[in-house]
């Protein structure tokens, strides 16, 4: 059976589907899609980069997908709140058990857990435990019309709940309260990748000391763990900030609002944002 339009709107955007584009490597694949949806919902465009705006617009309006709320949070959160230069916004970042869709760094470290029409609530208490391990302040990003439910959900909880209006717009519907009752060391230091565990002790007073790989885990989380986890969820937060966006004008840009999502992910060099904005504009085939 032939996708729908929705379907290959949401196949468009990926990381795996754009980072041919920034590889250099051959790009049937997005082609492909590009030029069915053109033929399917703007005829009249041109440019790939005039399709990927209609085929948002599209995905925005008939098939909300968790990409359409991601750009939300990195066009509203990152790029109109925060000074995209000076914050880290981190998809699908590992926490213990649970995968966050969205954590943004800047000052604090915050989760946005995002909740579609198309999902079901009933795992989001053992995610919520889970993100609170490592993180004082935790929302979920829910559309207009669910907020009723995940406000009853979460009457008593110190979740935030952000809320997607008609308009693409968010607001607050409860506030996010920081709550570091169940931080965890372990957790955190896991959620790292070396470097930044190295980083996290040093910003904690510690050395890391120079051991062999086999046993730099074990050594590390040893001294991690004399670290009380409130202390170390600040590092934690600082350590995790050195993954800000390289193409920070690229992000800034309205004409690649549609993008910044992807942009966030995919973190391009120079060159690949080069070969982006060529792609963009290249007639499509």
């Amino acid at each position: 059976m032939p996708a729908s339009v929705g379907q290959q709107a949401a196949a468009l955007f990926s990381a795996a589907t754009f980072r041919p584009v920034l590889a250099g490597r051959p790009t049937e694949r997005i082609d492909r899609l590009v030029e069915s949806l053109r033929s399917e919902i703007t005829p009249s465009a041109k440019t790939n980069g005039e399709v990927i705006d209609q085929a948002y617009r599209h995905l925005a309006a008939q098939y909300r997908s968790e990409y359409v709320y991601k750009n939300l949070i990195a066009s509203k959160m990152l790029v109109g709140r925060h000074r995209a230069a000076n914050a880290a916004l981190i998809h699908e970042f590992r926490v213990g058990d649970a995968v966050a869709d969205c954590v943004m760094i800047n000052g604090a470290a915050t989760v946005y857990e995002i909740k579609t029409e198309l999902d079901n609530p009933d795992k989001l208490v053992r995610q919520l435990a889970e993100y609170f391990r490592a993180f004082r302040l935790v929302n979920v990003v829910v559309h207009s019309s669910d907020a009723d439910r995940y406000l009853s959900h979460l009457a008593h909880d110190p979740t935030g709940i952000i809320v997607v209006g008609s308009r693409r717009r968010l607001s607050i519907a409860q506030e996010a309260k920081p709550f570091d009752g169940e931080l965890d060391t372990r957790v955190m230091f896991n959620a790292l990748r070396q470097s930044e565990a190295a980083y996290a002790l040093a910003a904690c007073g510690i050395e890391p000391p120079e051991v062999p790989n086999g046993v730099r885990y074990s050594q590390y989380l040893e001294l991690a763990s004399s670290i009380p986890p409130s202390v170390f969820q600040v590092a934690f937060a600082a350590a995790l900030k050195i993954r800000r966006i390289k193409a920070v004008e690229l992000l800034r840009e309205p004409r690649y609002e549609t993008l910044r999502s992807l942009v966030v992910q995919l973190n391009p060099t120079p060159q690949q944002e080069q070969r982006l904005r060529a792609w963009l504009t290249r007639d499509v085939r």
